[in-house]
């Protein structure tokens, strides 16, 4: 009985993210704004990096098996624009982990340092004392 309820029970469901959860609107804004966590460039970073490698390599041993390094090319050429693509714009992937930064404190007046005079400006009014 233990195994009938087993296979009979439904399977857990794993919560979706709510950063996973962006619609089409929220997606556009985000686009727009331009914005990626400091997390996520470094994911895109390696991304473009282990994939346009593993491209060239592949596009190598294909290149060479064919005798042609165009194939070599078309290989690193495709693999580059498809990490353009998934890299470039701040898809939501790349921004899981926003930094939440303080905000400004209000200065006082007494806190704004005093300007003092230049030595330029000295120089020029001794030279005005004296004509």
């Amino acid at each position: 009985t233990c195994w009938q309820e087993f296979w009979t029970r439904p399977a857990p469901r794993a919560p979706i993210a709510p950063s996973t959860m962006v619609g089409v609107f929220e997606l556009w804004a985000m686009l727009k704004k331009g914005e990626m966590d400091y997390v996520g460039q470094k994911k895109a970073f390696d991304f473009q990096f282990y994939v346009i490698w593993i491209a060239g390599v592949i596009g190598w041993i294909h290149g060479f098996v064919a005798a042609r390094f165009l194939y070599t090319f078309f290989w690193v050429f495709g693999a580059s624009c498809f990490v353009g693509v998934m890299c470039l714009p701040p898809w939501p992937m790349w921004n899981r982990n926003p930094i939440n930064w303080l905000e400004p404190k209000e200065r006082d007046e007494d806190d704004v340092p005093i300007q003092k005079e230049s030595k330029d400006s000295k120089k020029g009014s001794a030279k005005k004392k004296k004509n």
